[in-house]
């Protein structure tokens, strides 16, 4: 782990950097600072911010008004270091936003790749002229020492220590049910029926596969996606959530089909297609198929799994006959229901060849 720490600054100076008043002296810029300075930054305001040499302003709070929102990064305080464990140094810097009145809101800014195409992939509220005295990256962690108010301090002068942690959020696959509308944009998941706001960083593929495939305002549909659970906004329809989905990725999406009622546990991948219609379930025992041939299934044994993603090849021997299924990790768009799935599939058997789409196991 590589990291650097610097003394924070007061609250006080952030104020006066914020007022455009008196600059505070930093470090050098090295290739971590300048891509931090000129990052877009995330739940610091309701819309992302990107921050030129290091400060963002925004538009006025009313017309004509002299204030407006105000967000600075603190240059005398960071720590670099490899926090998820790819190999690959984040930057934690802190951030300043100035609310247009007396307070002064501080921010952990988690930052990925910081000397290239910096992508901030975590923020953590610190709260109101809360002092960042240091902040450092332990054992994949997060780990920041904080001056916050005590239960008798004023406003303008908090004066308890306390030490803080946090960690990355998780990012995991998660299927259950969209709605995605101006109002209402959730989802809940398969079985507990976790519920919470959607946040769409997977593009506007999402918002065009919902509306392809649905066909009332509101209606739910069933997608598989890739994504991380955290805090709700905290303005908005979204506040109404105790969380929030940030969707990084579409996995699948069904309008037709058993969506949380398709059976996956102990499965590779599962898979089909149409004319003729074919449905084949890989496992690490054996492959099991179904046809318009063969309605009853035709279990094949253990198979041979040859390559790795983005292409996977199973092979298979049967009472009567061999098969080898080939996936490619790719957009697949089902021919009957314009179902999308994230690998296309290829069977020969029989001295067929069928071409379907296929979904990942748990």
């Amino acid at each position: 782990m590589r990291d650097s720490k610097r003394p924070g600054i007061t609250a006080l100076l952030v104020v006066l950097a914020l007022a455009g008043c008196a600059g505070v002296a930093g470090p050098q810029p090295g290739p971590a600072l300048d891509g931090l300075r000129n990052a877009t930054y995330r739940d610091v305001l309701p819309q992302p911010v990107t921050l030129v040499e290091g400060r963002y302003e925004g538009e006025p709070f009313a017309p004509g008004a002299a204030s407006r929102p105000v967000v600075i990064l603190v240059p005398d305080i960071m720590a670099v270091g490899d926090l998820d464990g790819d190999g690959s140094d984040e930057a934690v810097a802190v951030l300043a936003y100035d609310a247009g009145g007396s307070g002064v809101f501080m921010f952990l800014a988690v930052v990925s790749d910081p000397g290239g195409n910096p992508r901030n992939i975590a923020t953590f509220r610190l709260g109101d002229r809360v002092r960042v005295t240091a902040v450092d990256i332990l054992a994949g962690r997060v780990v920041a020492e904080l001056i916050e108010h005590g239960p008798d301090d004023p406003m303008c002068c908090p004066t308890q220590a306390v030490r803080r942690e946090w960690q990355l959020p998780q990012a995991g696959r998660f299927r259950g049910h969209l709605v995605w509308g101006h109002e209402s944009r959730a989802f809940t998941e398969c079985g507990g029926g976790r519920k919470g706001w959607v946040i769409n960083e997977a593009g506007q593929e999402l918002v065009d596969v919902y509306d392809e495939l649905t066909t009332a305002p509101y209606q739910p549909l069933f997608v598989e996606v890739r994504g991380t659970w955290g805090a709700a906004p905290r303005q908005g329809f979204g506040a109404d959530y105790g969380e929030a989905l940030r969707i990084n990725e579409l996995l699948r999406a069904e309008n037709e089909g058993f969506g949380c009622r398709l059976e996956l546990d102990g499965v590779l991948f599962v898979a089909s297609g149409n004319e003729p219609a074919w449905r084949l379930q890989v496992r690490e025992d054996g492959i099991s198929m179904r046809s318009m041939a063969a309605p009853e299934a035709v279990v094949f044994g253990a198979p041979e799994k040859r390559g790795q993603a983005p292409r996977l090849v199973f092979e298979s021997q049967g009472a009567d006959s061999s098969l080898r299924v080939t996936l490619e990790q790719r957009r697949c768009i089902d021919t009957m229901s314009g179902a999308r799935y994230s690998w296309a599939a290829t069977v020969a058997v029989d001295g067929r060849q069928l071409t379907g789409c296929a979904a990942e196991g748990l």
